[in-house]
């Protein structure tokens, strides 16, 4: 084949390198009218013939930047027309969503974009999306991972073919500069982004004051250095890929849609590496979202801790230690609690069933869930409630009180099932830790003259 220029010999040789895009293919160019998605939009159009593509154009107003985000869109609008290309615009509140779902603006944004551009794809039978992003959008990428104390997954970069949302990186060969310079001798018009040229934004510290003292200074050819190092990184998580599916059978006990249970002794049997990356890898699986490298270090030392440790991993999903077993779980933390009660009733409450009864036959057996105590020592406030922080009681048979939350841990109860267990209280005085323990300053004694007989049944 022959070309106009070296930037499209260049583009062709790493489509065909990196299987990024195959004859007859229909694809949506992410088109937000910044220079790189104007250059990949050029560029594949000039190659268009050579493989017989179909080519559309999809833009995202994500409304953050008011008068230049209509502008761009207008200004996406002429393009379309000027390459007589069909083009799909749509408009979203990133704000609202950012705001609704506790994400930065980045975030809602990027999740609002995929979401659209995948939505366009499937619905129209394009084969693949193409989004502008370079060279130095890869080494931005990984600088910023590894200042986040990232894994090997943050160190193999941005990817050429993104596979689960068929997603293609044309440009990932070309820096900016090379972007610029064929921009500039096609006299391809561009929109800039404000937003970008502010510092303000880790990303753009790192493009704009960091990046160029690298350049200068150490490497000026740091972006082809990383590029080769996210190559061998992305060849070192395949091959660990690999090995992990290799141990799974043998290690993961059980998996349901809100549980998957690890036999830690097995997997402990493995190298270190293989645990941690082990760990990241089912975490990832079982969320279904990305995990953090400080959430997937917490992990694996929750994995190696005491039973009853545990870790959040999301806002609904906690990793904790059963003995020789570690646990991922879907949780929904109950709402605090607070019930009035009268003695001598039985109550059946969201999650549990309480009951008192006044006796004169005291049997002391093995069941932690009744207990007897001294009724005259109770007074008339009485409640049961869940626990919060800074609660204490006497426990009996130990000298001294003690916080509730350290004899949680002694007793090696995850995070999330202290929130489930109630504590009846009398007066502000803990008499109870439903199942587990009665304070000492409640028991019947020689002295007592009423004993009233209380028990507990947590719901299945």
């Amino acid at each position: 084949m022959q070309f106009s220029n070296k930037f499209l010999e260049s583009l062709n040789l790493f489509l065909i390198e990196n299987q990024l895009i195959k004859t007859g293919d229909k694809v949506i160019v992410a088109l937000s009218g910044g220079i790189d998605s104007m250059v990949l939009l050029d560029a594949l159009y000039k190659l268009q013939k050579n493989w017989n593509l179909s080519i559309a154009i999809a833009h995202l107003n994500h409304m953050l930047r008011d008068r230049e985000s209509d502008e761009d869109e207008e200004f996406v609008k002429q393009i379309s027309q000027k390459y007589s290309l069909d083009c799909y615009i749509e408009r979203v509140n990133t704000s609202l969503l950012a705001e609704s779902k506790k994400l930065s603006i980045q975030e809602a944004a990027r999740i609002l974009r995929y979401d659209f551009l995948n939505k366009v794809r499937s619905s129209l039978g394009f084969t693949k999306v193409a989004t502008g992003h370079n060279a130095d959008d890869n080494t931005e990428t990984i600088l910023l991972n590894i200042f986040r104390g990232s894994g090997i997954h943050g160190l193999t970069g941005i990817p050429a073919f993104r596979y689960d949302v068929p997603t293609i990186r044309p440009l990932l060969f070309a820096t900016r500069t090379e972007i610029e310079m064929y921009a500039l001798e096609n006299k391809i018009p561009y929109r800039v982004d404000s937003t970008n040229l502010k510092t303000d934004y880790l990303r753009n510290l790192i493009r704009h004051e960091i990046l160029p003292i690298i350049k200068e200074k150490i490497n000026p050819n740091i972006s082809t250095t990383f590029q080769r190092s996210a190559k061998l990184f992305n060849e070192l998580e395949q091959y660990l890929n690999e090995e992990i599916k290799k141990i799974v059978p043998q290690v993961i006990l059980s998996k349901r849609p809100d549980e998957l249970v690890i036999d830690t002794k097995k997997l402990f049997s493995f190298p270190e590496f293989i645990q941690e990356y082990f760990l990241l890898r089912t975490a990832k699986e079982f969320t279904k979202h990305d995990v953090s490298y400080s959430t997937a270090r917490s992990i694996y030392k929750t994995s190696k801790s005491e039973p009853g440790t545990s870790c959040s991993v999301k806002l609904d999903i906690v990793f904790y230690k059963d003995r020789d077993k570690c646990i991922f779980k879907f949780v929904t933390l109950p709402k605090p609690f607070k019930y009035n009660i009268l003695l001598d009733k039985e109550y059946e409450f969201e999650h549990f069933y309480f009951k008192s009864k006044f006796t004169d036959n005291v049997e002391f057996n093995k069941d932690p869930n009744i207990e007897y105590i001294d009724a005259n020592l109770l007074g008339k406030n009485l409640i049961l409630r869940n626990w919060r922080e800074g609660d204490w009681f006497f426990p009996i048979g130990l000298d001294g009180k003690k916080k509730v939350s350290d004899f949680f841990i002694d007793q090696k109860i995850p995070i999330f099932k202290k929130h489930l267990i109630p504590i009846f209280e009398s007066e502000g005085k803990i008499v109870w830790i439903c199942g587990l323990k009665l304070d000492d300053r409640f028991k019947i004694t020689e002295n007592t003259k009423k004993i009233l007989e209380i028990s507990y049944k947590m719901k299945e």
